[in-house]
């Protein structure tokens, strides 16, 4: 009877616990329609902004075609790495290619996240660099405003204004440890992007007198031009998203992370994200054709609409700058924090498997009874004489030297967060360091060009298709990933640079 009534309770609070952890995996993370917002956000940024330029380097048509291609090819990318993680414990796309490629294809994906992540950081504070300061002064101020007042002299200087906006603005979204609250304010930079397309539409059909006059159709639409090759690094980098793709994935509720939601979710977001860009980028082409530059509120004439569009521009940078920002906090610590907790878990282990251990383990136990001995007559002596003890020294330096053991930096409860301090020094280091470099950073699509055709082209596609044939044999899909990354990362990469070393000088 006291068996069957033990058996009942077990039961109940094996129910219980199964209940329990049910409502946990549905109270956190988000839903689809919450995780499509976030990687639509991650998706449009600055490759939407330069498609403009990108399509008037290239040609009308054929632009056209390598968007919608790439699109797709992206989409079907996503889908495989997802397929492929799910099979493995570190559901990651290190661990993902540590799985098929061994070492080398880890240390490969951790240095190509790292950089497209670092290059898609530096272009969001390069748009805001080069539309904030100027939208504000323009719409505070007027154009030819000789105000004396300190914020008008603050909007002179678009770098300052830069490093205020990021440190006021950015830095405390940074911190956050993962992209769950991000949600709510990936709405407001969907709509913010919705809103410049609505604006840039409507200044191509309101305002004739902007722009410049069509050519020929055959010239505008037909043509395929030089540029191409040096632009095919933007058209990539619209699309490239598999360095956040498992923080997309991750975030989802434990009970919604299967592959048909994932597929949903890629799908909804690139088409999306691929309507927005187009959009924008052929309405700002057919304004000034082959006039139109990367960055194309540089060649709009001021006007408050602009403005406005700047802002909002600007706007959706500051929303989006924080989810690269977090794979590159990740990468960091998988990099240099996860080998110094190896190395000091194999010391340790080494201390405690050493046979001289065991035999001075009677002399420590000895010296522990004299200590405590002497801990216990310095107590004695101590309430005799009326002096404070001091056995509290040691236990502080012990609390500091268990801070100091690379083991103790990480959270328990998830090994790719650091405890406050490190967060946030770690945290501000990035955002320190990107901030800086796009402050010096010559144009936009400069950027775009190189940061898409070297490590953009590597995670969207070759690594994918090599993992395809690896882990699952030959395929159409991965050869056509395989081809289209190595052809497009090594021709474009070339062009690339050598655009840039011209910039540059």
């Amino acid at each position: 009877m006291q068996q069957q009534e033990t058996a009942s309770l077990t039961d109940s609070e094996a129910e219980n616990d199964e209940s329990s952890r049910a409502e946990e995996g549905t109270a956190q993370g988000s839903n689809v329609a919450g995780a499509i917002f976030n990687f639509t956000n991650a998706i449009v940024g600055a490759g939407a902004i330069g498609l403009g330029g990108a399509i008037a380097a290239s040609g009308g048509f054929v632009s056209i075609a390598l968007i919608i291609f790439f699109g797709l090819l992206t989409k079907l990318s996503l889908d495989l790495v997802i397929r492929l993680s799910l099979g493995i414990e570190d559901q990651s796309y290190e661990g993902l290619a540590a799985e098929g490629l061994g070492r080398t294809g880890r240390v490969t994906v951790l240095i190509c996240k790292l950089f497209y992540a670092f290059g898609c950081l530096v272009a969001y504070i390069v748009v805001i660099r080069d539309n904030l300061a100027p939208a504000l002064g323009h719409l505070i101020f007027g154009s030819k405003s000789t105000s004396k007042a300190w914020f008008h002299h603050i909007l002179d200087e678009p770098s300052s204004f830069t490093w205020m906006i990021s440190l006021t603005m950015i830095l405390p979204l940074c911190l956050l440890r993962d992209m769950t609250p991000l949600a709510s304010f990936s709405v407001v930079s969907l709509v913010s992007m919705v809103s410049i397309v609505a604006i840039v539409m409507y200044i191509y059909f309101g305002c004739p007198d902007i722009g410049e006059p069509s050519t020929s159709f055959s010239k505008d639409w037909l043509e395929i031009r030089p540029g191409i090759i040096e632009s095919l690094g933007t058209f990539v980098f619209t699309f490239v998203s598999q360095h956040t793709v498992h923080l997309v994935f991750g975030s989802l509720k434990p009970n919604l992370q299967t592959l048909d939601n994932f597929k949903k979710v890629s799908s909804w977001s690139l088409f999306t994200a691929t309507s927005i860009s187009v959009t924008v980028g052929l309405f700002v082409y057919m304004t000034f054709w082959d006039k139109t530059e990367s960055d194309i509120f540089d060649i709009y004439p001021q006007s408050w609409m602009i403005d406005v569009a700047k802002i909002l521009l600007c706007t959706t940078m500051v929303l989006t700058f924080p989810l690269p920002l977090f794979t590159c906090r990740e990468l960091l610590i998988v990099v240099l924090v996860h080998p110094c907790i190896r190395e000091d878990n194999s010391s340790s282990s080494a201390i405690d498997t050493d046979p001289q251990s065991e035999l001075l383990e009677p002399l420590l136990d000895s010296n522990e009874d004299v200590e405590g001995g002497n801990e216990i007559q310095e107590e004695n002596g101590d309430d005799q004489n009326g002096a404070p003890a001091t056995s509290s020294e040691p236990s502080i330096l012990n609390h500091l030297k268990s801070i100091a053991t690379p083991r103790n930096w990480l959270l328990p409860e998830d090994s790719r967060q650091l405890r406050l301090v490190g967060h946030v020094f770690l945290t501000t280091s990035l955002w320190f360091v990107c901030t800086g470099l796009a402050i010096a950073a010559p144009n936009l699509g400069d950027v775009l060009d190189l940061v898409g055709c070297f490590s953009g082209t590597i995670i969207a596609f070759i690594l994918p298709g090599l993992l395809a044939m690896r882990l699952e044999g030959y395929s159409c899909l991965a050869l056509l990933l395989l081809i289209v990354g190595a052809s497009v990362g090594v021709i474009g990469t070339y062009f690339s640079v050598q655009k840039l070393y011209v910039d540059l000088l």
